[in-house]
């Protein structure tokens, strides 16, 4: 995707012949937040990206007329990076209906947020996703997670998310129907074997905000930021080969020299680049569909409660802003996160399509697979013990930043590269 207004030409010229004060490798959201606080504090910034635009995992394509995300994500409005960096009006940010649709015994039951949707919650108490108990847990949940600092969660005791949920008295069958899916849609861990931490913090940033996503895609986040570095700061179309402290060796020989040297790509590819030692990823595969018209008319978050079929997911994402989708379309995603062993490639869309049929029926079969995105790395794992400081440093002075140096979200990955930023200008990171 091509920047409006900006000229590719200057982005994909041969290699600086000067020294710059800092050269970023990876154009994501972690380099593109780094290159912007950098850029802001009078600092001369290259930004070295392999593919041909900005953005990494969040970008937005055009299919047929339908914007297509990499993969179904959301922001969510709370995230303290994204208020600090991102200019919320300019993005025109579309919420979700706060709570769930899930789908159980086959048929929808609302979940609702009681603070934001008062008449939700006869619908709330009578959905057969726990016991009344279980509901009134989740508002005492929400007190929890919500007090003291962001830095205050993120040094709590530390456990599975799963054992967090059920030692806050949480049964199983809430777990399983409700919060298990609802979590699993953001951050991929399907089993909750992750971070308790994460979880913590994602039920907080949900309490406190929306999920939302911009109204021309979430890849107007990724554009948002490069708009306001330099056009001859961007270089797309330029793979890096290797890193070391005062220069960065690009794959076709040509060398960029710089002051510092900052590795902002994915983690498997910092791995490559400085020889950290990675951890595992989480991936995703999404569905998306083109139709006539949604099958819901609400802008809401589906959740299959079952424990049964390949969805965990479900959106209509016209539904949330009619720019997803042509003129009298609609443009709908299923997503299901990757579980060992689990279906994959034909199998899976099979599988997705029938239990859509099963909900929606025969009007499914007219729908078009506009495009399967499997993304295998879509996230890194967070482990318990995980550090996530935001501002690595390796021994021999090259800098590295991205959502596996801090927690696997948006607001990580822009926390982590505004984190490296101020460690170079000498400021305070936010925690």
């Amino acid at each position: 995707m091509v920047l409006p207004g900006l000229n590719r030409a200057i982005f994909n010229r041969g290699c600086y012949n000067h020294r710059v004060d800092i050269a970023i490798v990876g154009a994501g959201l972690a380099g593109l937040a780094a290159g912007v606080e950098l850029t802001s504090a009078g600092h001369d910034v290259v930004v070295l990206e392999a593919s041909d635009g900005p953005g990494g995992r969040v970008r937005t394509d055009v299919v047929d007329g339908h914007r297509l995300d990499r993969g179904f994500q959301v922001l969510l409005s709370g995230y303290p990076e994204a208020r600090a960096l991102l200019d919320y009006e300019a993005l025109d940010l579309r919420p979700f209906s706060p709570g769930a649709l899930v789908r159980f015994d086959d048929a929808f039951h609302r979940v609702g947020d009681p603070f934001r949707q008062p008449k939700s919650v006869v619908d709330t108490i009578r959905a057969p996703i726990g016991s009344p108990i279980d509901k009134a847990k989740i508002l005492a949940f929400r007190r929890k997670v919500g007090r003291g600092t962001l830095a205050d969660l993120w040094q709590r005791s530390e456990s599975t998310g799963r054992q967090r949920l059920s030692d806050a008295g949480f049964s199983d069958t809430m777990i399983d129907r409700f919060l298990g899916p609802l979590f699993a849609g953001i951050t991929l861990d399907p089993d909750l074997g992750g971070s308790s931490r994460v979880l913590e913090f994602v039920f907080r940033m949900l309490a406190g905000g929306d999920a939302v996503v911009p109204a021309a895609g979430m890849g107007a986040i990724s554009d948002q930021l490069a708009s306001r570095l330099p056009e001859s700061a961007l270089r797309f179309d330029t793979p890096v080969h290797s890193v070391k402290p005062g220069s960065v060796r690009l794959s076709d020989g040509q060398i960029v020299h710089a002051d510092e040297v900052i590795v902002a790509t994915g983690m498997t590819e910092a791995a490559d680049l400085t020889g950290i030692e990675p951890r595992g990823w989480r991936g995703v595969t999404s569905i998306w569909f083109g139709a006539d018209e949604s099958p819901i008319d609400d802008p809401v978050l589906i959740l299959n409660g079952s424990g049964s079929g390949p969805i965990n997911s479900m959106v209509a994402m016209s539904q949330i802003s009619a720019g997803y989708a042509p003129t009298g379309a609609a443009t709908i995603v299923a997503s299901t996160p990757h579980r060992p062993g689990g279906p994959h490639g034909e199998e899976l869309v099979t599988g997705v399509v029938d239990q859509l049929q099963s909900w929606f029926g025969s009007v499914v079969t007219k729908w078009e697979t506009l495009r399967v995105d499997r993304i295998d790395r879509a996230q890194p794992t967070h482990p318990v013990g995980h550090d996530r400081s935001g501002a690595l440093r390796t021994n021999d002075g090259v800098w590295i930043c991205g959502d596996h140096t801090r927690d696997a979200s948006i607001n990580g990955a822009l926390g982590s590269g505004r984190a490296v930023a101020k460690a170079l200008t000498g400021g305070v990171a936010a925690p």
